[in-house]
């Protein structure tokens, strides 16, 4: 059987570790140096917020919003860091990045390794040509950089699985505490990971103890990286959060989105209206949304925008997620590419009030010929790769059905949280179970190949 002639965990060699990362900071350097490094293009949207607060904190001490806490620290002070060691220089992050994203490979490898050293060396290798983590290492956003704590935690959690050990539940709580202080999308985790942590001993072996304490381990070793925000949020927001980000997330971006789909209105004009209307709710209140705390201005944003989803009909927010996520799923990375946004192209969002065939045909129609031949040969290739990784999955279901299914739950947690938000960035979380299953469907082949072509390849 395939699980009994392939499956046969293992190590990376220090070698295999070496070859792993040099193909992947090779290639992402190389990348770099193929790219306008302007501001203009790779300081758009959010990443100007993070460019600034990274500098006000250099400078000052402080963020340059000091009302806000909208953001995870993590980065802010990642950038920094570098930028009190190279100056203000968009190379020197972007080439940092890369090699630390080369690390990330690494850990694909490794956590692929665990199924057998050929799954880790193939999955370690797509790892380090992957579209998506090679792109999303040259935005000046959160989403690369989570990935290093993120995958190392993916790691430690699959040691923890194999062994039961308490060691490898405090590093997959301290490295998932980590992740979490960088991007807050992760900061629901911890609820269902401990839950995991406790139970691995009780049914593997019976041994409750080993439980609690696993379970305690991973609990401190989560907070350890947090406790210093939360103290901060408690002492000068007396908010126990990380966040004031969820009320924008969802009057600004979530509410809009549903709307735009199921009234036929545009995104931006829904998102205008929303603001007008919140405004004037807060002043039928007698509130002052400028004079507000920030967190109580978060906390009434959520309770409005949970009133509008509410009148919403079921089956047309139930819509807006799952085309969302299959757009999450499916979309190509060249789409996040600074160089392919700077080509003509209709604006996504701009489109937003379309059904899907009226916006494919729009983007045929106005789109520039360049990026439509970018865009297309990546949605053969995510097509193709997504085949493999559905034969990769059955596999995977064949080797060990609780893998599979903490596969498909991690998948299911970031695409719900997503939901009709979309963008190739939003399944970089995921990305490194793609990769091993689309490893374990390329090792599982290459044998049938070479005999149907003969042993010539």
């Amino acid at each position: 059987m395939w699980k009994d002639s392939v499956i046969a965990p293992g190590a990376l060699s220090l070698r295999m570790m070496l070859v792993i990362w040099a193909v992947a900071a090779v290639v992402r350097l190389a990348n770099i140096a193929a790219m306008p490094l302007e501001p203009e293009l790779l300081l758009a949207e959010d990443a100007w917020l993070y460019w600034a607060n990274a500098r006000s904190l250099l400078d000052y001490g402080m963020f340059a919003d000091t009302a806000s806490a909208g953001r995870m620290p993590g980065y802010f002070l990642f950038l920094a860091g570098l930028m009190g060691v190279f100056g203000p220089s968009l190379f020197a992050v972007l080439a940092v990045q890369a090699l630390l994203d080369s690390v990330t490979c690494v850990l694909v490898g490794m956590i692929g390794a665990r199924l057998s050293l050929s799954i880790g060396l193939v999955a370690g290798l797509l790892a380090a040509i992957w579209p998506n983590l090679v792109i999303t290492s040259t935005l000046v956003l959160t989403d690369s950089f989570f990935m290093l704590p993120f995958t190392a935690m993916l790691y430690t959690s699959v040691r923890f699985l194999e062994t039961g050990l308490v060691r490898w539940a405090a590093w997959t709580g301290l490295f998932l505490g980590a992740a979490v202080l960088v991007r807050a999308v992760a900061q629901y985790m911890p609820l269902a990971v401990v839950l995991l942590v406790v139970a691995v001993p009780l049914l593997r072996e019976r041994n409750w103890r080993r439980g609690f304490f696993a379970g305690l381990a991973f609990t401190v070793a989560v907070a350890l990286p947090l406790a210093p925000w939360l103290h901060r949020n408690v002492s000068q927001h007396d908010a126990l959060t990380l966040t004031s980000q969820g009320g924008v997330h969802l009057l600004y971006w979530v509410v809009p989105r549903v709307l735009s789909r199921t009234q036929g209105i545009q995104q931006g004009q829904a998102v205008k209206e929303l603001r007008e209307e919140f405004q004037a709710e807060m002043e039928s209140r007698g509130l002052d949304t400028e004079s507000m705390n920030i967190f109580a201005k978060d906390r009434a944003m959520k309770d409005f925008s949970l009133a509008l989803l509410s009148e919403i009909p079921l089956r047309d927010i139930l819509s807006s997620w799952s085309s969302g996520m299959a757009v999450n799923l499916a979309s190509p990375a060249i789409g996040a590419d600074p160089r392919a946004r700077a080509l003509p192209h209709p604006s996504f969002m701009g489109t937003s009030q379309l059904d899907l065939l009226s916006r494919i045909t729009l983007y045929v129609q106005e789109a520039s010929p360049v990026y439509l031949a970018a865009v297309g040969i990546g949605v053969v290739g995510a097509v193709l790769a997504s085949l493999l990784q559905i034969y990769g999955f059955v596999l995977l279901s064949r080797v060990s059905g609780w893998m599979a299914f903490l596969g498909i739950a991690s998948m299911l947690y970031f695409l719900l949280i997503s939901g009709p938000i979309t963008a190739p960035k939003y399944r970089l979380p995921f990305e490194p179970l793609l990769i091993i299953l689309q490893a374990m469907a390329l090792v599982e082949l290459w044998p049938r190949l070479r005999r149907m072509a003969g042993g010539r390849i």
